[in-house]
């Protein structure tokens, strides 16, 4: 097979295309035929030597997300894949290369409106946001979140599945140009935070409630801010009655 393999420490430079193996699937294991592949930061990150492969994934091959055909299966395979099956998934390396391996339950069917170049871009960024908003910080149907660099993958992707719950969304970016473009996405207040306060700003979009979620993508020095935005609830209330903690942010 094809792979891109990193060859030593630096940017594009460091990468080939080189012949391989194709990897066997062993156990519960799916090999899947590569139609596209994601190229996210950890990628780059890896290029340089700052993100290596944990223990199991190929160490030289980059690639967390991929989306292609079933073409093989191990022999304890027992879920309803079967050889041929559109699929697609997330990896923890290796996907940029015509074959990957995956656990089978970590092999998810393209739905039917998504061609694989659409279903590739999805893994990533997607499984981080909805874990982030739902999960984590389980997010409500109506309820007021803000996200912290919106023009990211991640940041897009959480603004999307927010308005898809009928959320009220805020967004933060340094860059208004990515702000007007997150509104295709479903964005109702974009906050440019190279000339706005964003904490003072949500809560003037708010009616000086604040949010009920915040996703920050950026740490550091947004904290005090972050606990500004967010909207109190009453402690007792939380503790007797509420599953979810007083204050949420992820």
């Amino acid at each position: 097979m094809k792979a891109i393999v990193i060859t030593g420490i630096g940017g594009p430079e460091v990468l080939e295309i080189r012949e391989l193996p194709a990897p066997e699937p062993r156990g519960d294991q799916v090999r899947i035929r590569v139609r596209a592949c994601g190229l996210n930061r950890a990628d780059l990150l890896q290029c340089h030597g700052m993100y290596p492969a944990p223990p199991g994934a190929p160490a030289d091959i980059p690639g967390l997300e991929y989306a292609g055909e079933v073409d093989a299966l191990g022999p304890d395979v027992t879920g309803p894949l079967k050889v041929g099956d559109p699929v697609f998934g997330i990896v923890a390396g290796g996907g940029q290369a015509e074959y990957v391996l995956s656990h089978e339950r970590l092999v998810v069917p393209i739905p039917s409106n998504l061609d694989f170049v659409e279903a590739a871009a999805i893994p990533e960024a997607f499984i981080t946001a909805h874990d982030a908003l739902l999960t984590q910080g389980r997010l409500a149907p109506g309820e007021r979140v803000l996200v912290h660099a919106a023009g990211g993958g991640v940041g897009t992707a959480a603004v999307q599945i927010a308005h898809a719950m009928g959320c009220i969304t805020l967004a933060t970016s340094r860059t208004a140009a990515k702000l007007e473009r997150t509104k295709l996405l479903g964005l109702d207040h974009g906050i440019d935070t190279s000339h706005e306060d964003f904490a003072a700003t949500v809560r003037a979009r708010t009616d000086g409630v604040g949010v009920d979620v915040l996703i920050d993508l950026l740490g550091g020095s947004m904290l005090a801010g972050n606990l500004a935005a967010l909207a109190p609830r009453d402690a007792w209330s939380w503790w007797a009655c509420s599953p979810a903690p007083a204050r949420r942010s992820t």
